[in-house]
């Protein structure tokens, strides 16, 4: 039982919002509860975690606009968890709502093109667990990523989208230079989450998705000392602090 009054932020007035949404729901109740909870696209409020099984029982009722709007907000908080750890025990303590956000938010997926999908792709990937790959943006129409070289340390730029896919050094005068073509996976060596991430795209007739993925999860060469290493785990390995939720979504459920 979530004591309301004790959270140190505007736990009161969230209570009081989920309750409304609950018995007469809103799109001025849902506007409320945005502006309160989250700031500049992220949660950093202990009301906003302790929302979440509240949020995930909404998102499984009512009407269709109100359940987007509870899938949404729920999403906004849940990709927080990928920098923000101070309340990850009240994420922790209802697995089975994000397995619920999780579903619900793949089930829709399909009914979605460009930047909607893209968005909900992200949504999806945050309630499974990997915080990580909903925080970044996955335009494969024009995406760079700045990563280090594994070996020695060189500040690579990766680039996949309509100007190229490959690994370069990105010089101010002279741009991107010393350019390696990148290597990307095959899709039948992909697993588990990312194999899902790949079917998803395929299956959402979004194939710039699903090419992109395939570098992302492919492989790079240094343009200064030519190692070659993995590019999404290298990526996630700089930039990827512990995900909270990781262990809470069973690895089967992840992946399907």
């Amino acid at each position: 039982m979530i004591d309301w009054p004790e959270l140190l932020d505007p736990g009161v007035e969230v209570a009081e919002l989920l309750d409304r949404a609950e018995r007469e729901p809103s799109t001025a109740v849902w506007e409320q509860l945005d502006k309160l909870l989250i700031v500049e696209a992220e949660c950093w409020y202990s009301a906003g975690f302790a929302a979440l099984p509240r949020l995930s029982a909404l998102a499984q009722s009512g009407e269709a606009e109100h359940r987007t709007d509870a899938i949404d907000l729920a999403a906004m908080i849940v990709m927080t968890l990928h920098r923000y750890h101070r309340d990850d025990d009240l994420v922790r303590a209802d697995p089975a709502a994000l397995a619920a956000l999780h579903q619900l938010a793949a089930c829709r997926l399909p009914s979605m093109s460009g930047g909607q999908l893209l968005r909900a792709f992200q949504a999806t990937c945050a309630f499974a667990g990997y915080t990580f790959w909903a925080t970044i943006s996955l335009d494969y129409t024009d995406e760079h990523y700045q990563i280090h070289c594994p070996q020695c340390e060189t500040p690579l730029m990766i680039v996949i989208g309509d100007y190229g896919h490959y690994s370069a050094i990105r010089d101010d005068g002279e741009g991107d230079i010393l350019r390696q073509p990148l290597r990307p996976a095959p899709p039948a060596s992909l697993y588990e989450f990312r194999r899902w991430m790949y079917d998803t795209a395929i299956a959402c007739r979004n194939p710039v998705l699903a090419d992109g993925l395939t570098y992302l999860f492919g492989d790079a060469i240094c343009s200064s000392c030519h190692c070659v290493f993995n590019v999404a785990d290298w990526y996630e390995a700089q930039n990827g602090p512990t995900q909270p939720i990781d262990a809470v979504i069973p690895r089967v459920d992840r992946s399907t």
